[in-house]
């Protein structure tokens, strides 16, 4: 459960991962279109970002995993479901930062067509979300979001109880209460993103890049600090009563997917 960061297991995260190579470039071409000089440059860089990648940060998230299993034996404390949080955050961020070069030099080469089409690819993606959204009602948008939260809690745990079900439905609450302050963020993100796209040969592109995106990775803004730390613990307590709320087979349950993932992961770093 408290893996978000990881949506895979098993063979399927292993032909994931060695299938990067093809399926980045892919979606990047659905915000972008590179001429076949760019293509050829991105897919080189990003080939080596992938190398680096393998061998520096998946052993990270190996070590991670590990010490969520030792200490999920017992019942997670608050602080301990917080710091798991931001352990995973990090390590989102720290591999982000392997591929920053790869997408800055991408980005640097982008003239100013390209640059408005990528900026217009996030607006629109935003906009979407956003009109879809505002066609529910509150409590339309609450199941909605309980349906998903739960869909993805069962695929960690293989079942759940009423009670669990009634948790998530709590967190889908708190997550619609707090949906302005994060179409917010999106919009300040868009604001910022626009801005450093308009500065893309300064000699700080890409340090800022990299401030940019770890920012979006933690979905941080100096805005509405209080308001996002407030939220986070609401779904810290949250999370820290779901798994109180654990029986032995959904724990069980949980240990044998984390333990698959861990050895493929292991799989992954010595291939």
């Amino acid at each position: 459960m408290i893996l978000t960061v990881l949506f895979t297991t098993g063979c399927v995260l292993r032909l994931g991962y060695n299938t990067l190579n093809f399926w980045i470039p892919y979606y990047v071409s659905d915000y972008v279109s590179l001429n076949s000089a760019q293509e050829r440059a991105f897919e080189t860089n990003l080939d080596l970002a992938l190398e680096q990648h393998r061998v520096k940060e998946l052993p990270k998230i190996h070590r991670l995993i590990s010490e969520l299993q030792a200490d999920l034996e017992k019942p997670l404390t608050f602080q301990q479901i917080k710091s798991y949080h931001f352990k995973f955050t990090a390590v989102g961020q720290e591999s982000a930062t392997i591929f920053i070069p790869t997408f800055s030099a991408m980005l640097r080469s982008l003239n100013a067509s390209q640059r408005n089409q990528f900026n217009k690819k996030i607006e629109d993606d935003i906009e979407k979300v956003r009109q879809e959204r505002v066609k529910l009602t509150t409590e339309q948008k609450i199941k909605k979001r309980s349906l998903d939260l739960q869909a993805k809690a069962k695929d960690w745990l293989g079942s759940l109880t009423t009670k669990q079900r009634g948790l998530l439905t709590e967190l889908a609450g708190y997550q619609v209460e707090m949906e302005p302050t994060f179409f917010s963020v999106r919009q300040h993100f868009l604001s910022d993103w626009k801005a450093l796209m308009s500065q893309q040969r300064s000699t700080q592109f890409q340090q800022q890049l990299k401030i940019t995106v770890h920012q979006l990775l933690a979905f941080e803004n100096p805005k509405v600090e209080k308001e996002l730390t407030f939220y986070l613990n609401r779904r810290f307590d949250v999370m820290r009563r779901l798994n109180h709320s654990l029986s032995d087979n959904q724990l069980e349950h949980l240990q044998g997917l984390l333990t698959d993932l861990r050895k493929d992961m292991a799989k992954l770093i010595h291939e």
